[in-house]
């Protein structure tokens, strides 16, 4: 077979990964709660918000349930600046949490929209949020929005005096297969749809975090994410695998315990080191630990 030249979407996640993978020291935690009991509380609750008009998915679960620990620990929604030359560093704890949740496309490509604002959100909101992102999605064109995305990061690195992006600049400009955006009258009509019916460069440019969730590409997988990367300058990433059954150990109603079958759910905790260290973590998982074991408190959601 001939080989396969990387399109825009591939050009992107390669020079965003290969920049993380570079400059990134990332420490990784794999956290594997029991969520037995939370798991048969959040049947409940969609069968309950379904007859409201609401799809509560496991995945819009989850978005809350991570939410509810960034807002515990507010370091881990951080950007970071770091000079390596001088050492020097700076975190920045930022007041809104943008969760960016990996979009699998028709196509097979795959896209980070950011759901905005989520520590404000209700459950309900979350998941009509989802509902009109993925109406927003099929008015997108990918293409596109990836190139002006690369346009306004490398703007926004010269702003920066970062020089180093001319080299990228021209090397764009000279390849075989150089990207353009729209033009003329297919540009024209293509902004003619308003942006709040559309994706564009700020959806997937504003996220402070990335939850990567891959149960519902194949949800009978046993593995789990040992470690994934880190999208600069978020310092912080969740990667959540598929519900698992196995034997463990649980407090039985009369207080002793026993052992039984148990659904458990594989997580992988990656922060950056130069920016937040395992203490940051510990709220986060206290406060999941919390939800799992009482998750009576989703229904307040």
């Amino acid at each position: 077979m001939d080989p396969e030249i990387f399109n825009l979407q591939r050009r992107t996640v390669a020079h965003m990964t290969s920049l993380s993978w570079k400059n990134v020291p990332h420490v990784s935690y794999v956290y594997e709660p029991d969520i037995t009991d939370f798991y048969n509380s959040f049947l409940e609750l969609a069968e309950e918000r379904k007859g409201l008009g609401h799809r509560i998915t496991f995945n819009t679960m989850m978005l809350k349930v991570v939410t509810e620990g960034l807002l515990a620990s507010p370091r881990l929604n951080s950007y970071i600046e770091y000079n390596y030359r001088k050492a020097e560093g700076l975190t920045h704890i930022l007041d809104e949490i943008n969760i960016s949740i990996p979009w699998l496309l028709s196509d097979g490509k795959m896209i980070p929209p950011a759901i905005p604002n989520v520590g404000k959100l209700s459950l309900n909101e979350i998941a009509d949020y989802m509902l009109n992102l993925s109406k927003r999605v099929e008015k997108t064109n990918i293409d596109e929005m990836l190139y002006r995305a690369a346009f306004a990061d490398t703007v926004n690195e010269l702003k920066k005096f970062h020089l180093t992006i001319i080299r990228r600049i021209i090397a764009t400009q000279i390849t075989r297969n150089r990207v353009k955006g729209l033009k003329g009258k297919e540009k024209e009509d293509y902004y003619k749809i308003p942006e709040k019916e559309r994706l564009t460069e700020k959806d997937i440019m504003s996220g402070t975090v990335t939850v990567s969730n891959i149960g519902p590409l194949y949800k009978e997988q046993r593995g789990y994410f040992a470690l994934l990367e880190i999208v600069p300058p978020q310092v912080f990433a969740v990667g959540i695998g598929s519900v698992q059954e196995r034997p463990g150990v649980y407090i039985q109603e009369d207080g002793n315990k026993g052992i039984g079958i148990r659904k458990i759910l594989p997580m992988c905790l990656v922060f950056d080191h130069r920016a937040v260290d395992f203490s940051s973590i510990i709220p986060f998982l206290k406060r999941l630990d919390e939800i799992f074991a009482k998750p009576d408190v989703i229904h307040q959601w």
